[in-house]
């Protein structure tokens, strides 16, 4: 976690910010191309897969492979970089 996420109290989850990936602890990277808002664009794959597209929103469960994940919060503050928190659903 860095300063600016500490700074804003960011809650536990997988921490992605806007133009940025980030690999889960199964080894499933997410990047994250647009947030507008409570709604999120992700990239998601697994190793060598092709990366699929999911249209997120926030509290709002989605399917990745064969598990449930979510956006449990879109951390915005202006001048700084937008970031999402992910976690299980």
């Amino acid at each position: 976690m860095d300063d600016y996420t500490k700074h804003v109290g960011a809650p536990q989850g997988l921490l992605i910010p806007q133009g940025g990936v980030a690999t889960d602890p199964d080894g499933v990277n997410y990047a994250v191309a647009a947030i507008d808002g409570d709604q999120v664009e992700l990239r998601c794959w697994h190793g060598e897969e092709p990366a699929t597209v999911v249209h997120a929103v926030k509290g709002v469960p989605f399917r990745v492979g064969e598990r449930d994940v979510l956006i449990s919060a879109v951390l915005t503050e202006e001048g700084k970089r937008p970031w999402v928190v992910l976690g299980p659903a």
